[in-house]
């Protein structure tokens, strides 16, 4: 392997700013938003059609040079950065970031991977129509296909792997497949699109995503609940999606987060109670429809010991209260006032709906026996829940103890029949847990998928499968 003859090539191939080996760019992609420590790329190279991922990928496979595609570095378990042992070639798509086509009558949209998925809800909101996953600010539809993202209506319209109907996929030879066409459905072949989706650019990068849409819905009402206990608000979402009432979304925080949202509201606004607080969004065609939803939801926490139940009057209301989930995640913050730049670390675990409420409360008593501050946000209707671990990055023993947390809720969430990553994805942060999750026969049968698509082992290498 000669990553310099590589790169000397690649500035043969591509204009002079494409191809950076110093400066702020070798800083910038050396990290993410995860808590995994920052090591350069060796270069950075910025890709702006199919052609230049096609250019670059050629001339790294033919010189066994690792690359990893970056895009809006949102990754949460380390998928983006390189591994400090290997000379990497950082391959940033984010100029990549056209709208290529919007078929409205068909509900679907054809974009880049550099596109960001508030800057395409800008672009749909006008006809009417929005695209359900909704992950962190900063993730773009390139790495959100990476990781399998959700987020708060994944419940209702599926993961990205739901919302995802085809691909073009430039591989590690430079070969471009696209992995269907555009019907809703096809029994044509294996299933080429999800086995790229999740995959963390260890097999191929994405150079173009067609993706499904839905209709904005004509009306909605957000509603708020309040339990006692968080096996109570548990017991609540077990009923209510046993029940098959169709929300738009179910959201819980603990009432350690509804606490740290009081702290940093202030004295100025009314404190919410400081209990395990479900929010609920209702949509519907009609006012009658809503109604009707919002009559079973409200029986249904009421016959779960809910200590208040309460509904959005208006659209101002609505949104209001959806506010309050929207400040979770830096509110957690506020837990440490003894540190002066506390760091948020999260877990990503799901489990099956009937152990919810088991997995939630064994998880803030496992917090508690440890001393440790962290709030607890679940996209209730599916299982999935994070722990907002409010950390001290220098103290090593807290660290030690916050990371040996991680793999016990890990653990438990596997016992349960779960997962160790609901929409984070692997990265390196779970590699260690993967065998455990699907069995070394399932994990063998992806590497040699990966051996097959990837025989050189150039694609973000040491993601998702461990290096042997």
């Amino acid at each position: 392997m000669s990553i310099d003859q590589c790169i000397a090539q690649l500035r043969t191939l591509l204009l002079p700013p494409q191809v950076v080996t110093a400066g702020p760019e070798i800083v910038r992609l050396s990290k993410s938003l995860s808590y995994h420590t920052p090591h350069e790329p060796r270069c950075v190279v910025f890709a702006e059609s199919e052609a230049d991922i096609v250019a670059v990928l050629k001339c790294a496979n033919s010189h066994k040079v690792p690359v990893i595609p970056v895009a809006g570095r949102s990754s949460i378990e380390g998928a983006t950065i390189p591994l400090a042992s290997v000379p990497t070639i950082s391959l940033d798509v984010s100029r990549m970031d056209r709208v290529v086509a919007l078929h409205e009558d068909d509900l679907d949209v054809v974009v880049q991977p550099g596109v960001g998925w508030m800057e395409l809800e800008e672009v749909l909101k006008p006809v009417g129509l929005f695209f359900p996953p909704d992950p962190g600010a900063a993730a773009c539809v390139g790495g959100m296909c990476g990781t399998n993202c959700s987020g708060t209506f994944a419940w209702r319209y599926g993961t990205m792997k739901d919302n995802v109907i085809s691909l073009r996929v430039v591989l590690p030879d430079g070969t471009v497949v696209r992995t269907r066409r555009r019907p809703k459905k096809s029994s044509a072949g294996y299933d080429l699109t999800r086995l790229f989706i999740g995959s963390e650019g260890t097999m191929g990068i994405i150079s173009e995503i067609t993706l499904r849409l839905r209709p904005i819905p004509k009306l909605t009402c957000v509603a708020l609940a309040c339990f006692a206990s968080i096996e109570d608000a548990g017991a609540a979402v077990q009923h209510i999606v046993k029940e098959g009432i169709d929300l738009q979304r179910m959201e819980l925080m603990d009432s350690h987060a509804i606490h740290s949202i009081n702290l940093s509201r202030g004295i100025s606004t009314a404190p919410l109670a400081e209990q395990s607080t479900l929010l609920f969004e209702l949509a519907g065609p009609s006012p009658t429809s809503l109604a009707e939803q919002l009559t079973s939801v409200q029986r249904i926490c009421k016959s779960s010991h809910a200590t208040l139940f309460r509904s959005a009057s208006d659209a101002a209301e609505s949104t209001h209260l959806w506010a309050i989930r929207k400040t979770a995640y830096f509110a957690a913050k506020r837990l440490r006032p003894d540190l002066p730049s506390p760091e948020i670390l999260t877990t990503d675990v799901a489990v099956p709906i009937s152990r919810l409420a088991e997995a939630l409360s064994r998880t803030r008593a496992d917090l508690a026996s440890h001393s440790l501050k962290a709030t607890i946000l679940a996209h209730a209707g599916d299982g999935n829940f994070h722990c907002l671990l409010v950390v001290d990055p220098a103290n090593v023993a807290e660290m030690k103890a916050v990371s040996a947390f991680r793999d016990r809720n890990a653990h438990m969430a596997i016992d349960m029949d779960g997962t160790c990553t609901g929409e984070h994805g692997v990265g390196t942060g779970k590699v260690h847990l993967l065998e455990r999750e699907v069995g070394p026969e399932a994990l063998g049968l992806m590497r040699t998928i990966k051996a097959a698509v990837d025989p050189n082992g150039i694609m973000n290498p040491g993601k998702v499968l461990a290096r042997l």
